[in-house]
């Protein structure tokens, strides 16, 4: 999701500000550098839910699929949210099954095997739910 990155980006970079403003131009503890990474992580990631929610009912659009009229700030939060999650619980496990592969002179073959599978999971597990939802959020009949 290319589109957040400058949201990644500006926290990421107010956070670096707020470490190097704390410790006066020095090196921040390592202390300090967990406590702006468990602060700006999810900070940022539920800022990019309703871009991502938004983002895929344009999507669905483009593709002349059932979605609602509008989505309100709290519906694309969800949308988003749905996208995200189903996301993260499908490559999750492809990318700790392929990582011992990763060091070997099968490591080419292991990523281009983990895109496959990622793709797979996209298209079978997270594009049904994300429909699921645009259906429930319209009202469409059949939407169950």
């Amino acid at each position: 999701m290319m589109f957040t990155l400058p949201l990644w980006g500006l926290g990421v970079g107010l956070a670096a500000a707020w470490l190097l403003h704390q410790r006066h131009g020095r090196y921040p503890s390592l202390a300090s550098l967990l406590m702006a990474v468990i602060v700006v992580v999810p900070v940022c990631y539920i800022a990019c839910l309703p871009l991502v929610g938004y983002t895929v009912r344009r999507g669905f659009i483009a593709q002349r699929l059932t979605v609602p009229d509008g989505l309100s700030f709290g519906q694309a939060a969800m949308v988003g949210l749905t996208t995200t999650g189903w996301t993260f619980v499908t490559s999750l496990p492809v990318s700790v099954a392929a990582l011992p592969l990763h060091g070997t002179r099968y490591a080419f073959a292991c990523r281009v095997l983990e895109f496959v599978i990622d793709v797979a999971a996209a298209l079978y597990v997270v594009l049904p739910r994300q429909a699921r939802r645009l259906r429930l959020l319209s009202g469409k009949p059949g939407s169950r």
